[in-house]
């Protein structure tokens, strides 16, 4: 199979990280690239959701305006005060993987 040279910048954090974690599973970053990219072909597209986060997923999927989203907001924030003072709810303060156990 004849292969390409496929060169490309990465912030060296990312990669240090990724390079651990890949070791970790017995890869190395050409093996993965090449995985990603069969999958891409099997797919015909990314192998992972790409999406827009926070605001500019509500603007866009509800067609919400900022004060729109500013006025949800508020509502959310005195709601979980009032479930608060109720007893109802509890502040976890602590580690979020300890809920998993």
């Amino acid at each position: 199979m004849a292969t390409t040279l496929l060169r490309t910048r990465v912030d060296a954090r990312r990669a240090a990280a990724a390079k651990k974690i890949l070791d970790g599973l017995g890869l190395d970053a050409t093996t993965a690239v090449n995985m990603m990219f069969a999958q891409i072909i099997a797919r015909r597209g990314l192998p992972f959701a790409v999406q827009e986060d926070g605001d500019a997923y509500a603007q866009s999927e509800y067609g919400l305006t900022p004060a729109e989203m500013d006025a949800a907001a508020k509502r959310i924030r005195q709601s979980i005060a009032r479930e608060r003072k109720a007893g109802t709810i509890k502040e976890f303060k602590g580690d979020w993987r300890e809920l998993k156990q």
